[in-house]
């Protein structure tokens, strides 16, 4: 993973020109395909093997001849396909660092898309997409939310008794709802976790 972190951080943009290219429609879906199977590869930690350079052509081209669209609502599928399979996953919220690094590298491959298309159609910033698609599809899944508060409660009622919990595993699913959002951790944490220590000073009344 480093290394793919090396070539997403380090890939230099240089401005390219129009070489004479006329995307039609054919065209532009061939081309999609080339920027869809590298997200993919993204997702599927294969981004080694990608020309970074080279699908940054494709996507300025299909901004350049007006399928920005295309490009973004291709984005939209490509990345709700994947969350969609992390959810079901019972790791899901340990993957979030995955999908952080995921989305650096898809950013610098969309980068004119997010510069141009996306402040003039009035989209969502790509990194701002990425968060939201994730909180869509993974934080408000009724079965993560059960396994991430319940994972909380537990760990809280542990330390209550002595016993040794993963702290890190806390700050990182903390960290996590409030990088997606002071609603988010509130709504789907904050609450339901001040109710917490109620429930255990009862619990523990009950059997004294």
């Amino acid at each position: 993973m480093s290394h793919q972190k090396k070539r997403a951080f380090n890939f230099k943009i240089e401005t390219f020109k129009r070489y004479g290219v006329e995307l039609d429609l054919k065209y532009a879906k061939k081309t999609w395909k080339l920027l869809e199977h590298a997200i993919h590869e993204i997702y599927n930690h294969k981004a080694s093997g990608l020309s970074f350079e080279e699908h940054y052509r494709n996507a300025y081209n299909m901004v350049l001849h007006k399928y920005g669209e295309k490009l973004y609502s291709g984005l939209v599928a490509t990345m709700t396909w994947h969350l969609k399979e992390i959810s079901r996953c019972i790791e899901s919220a340990r993957k979030w660092g995955d999908h952080n690094m995921a989305l650096q590298m898809i950013r610098d491959i969309l980068m004119f898309m997010d510069r141009t298309f996306v402040p003039s159609s009035h989209k969502t910033p790509v990194n701002e997409l990425g968060l939201n698609l994730w909180r869509d599809n993974i934080i408000h899944s009724s079965e993560t939310q059960r396994r991430l508060l319940n994972t909380l409660i537990d760990c809280v009622n542990k330390e209550r008794t002595g016993e040794f919990i993963n702290r890190g595993l806390i700050r990182n699913i903390v960290k996590m709802l409030m990088d997606l959002g002071p609603s988010v951790y509130q709504q789907d944490f904050e609450k339901p976790f001040l109710e917490v220590p109620t429930n255990f000073f009862r619990a523990e009344s009950q059997h004294t």
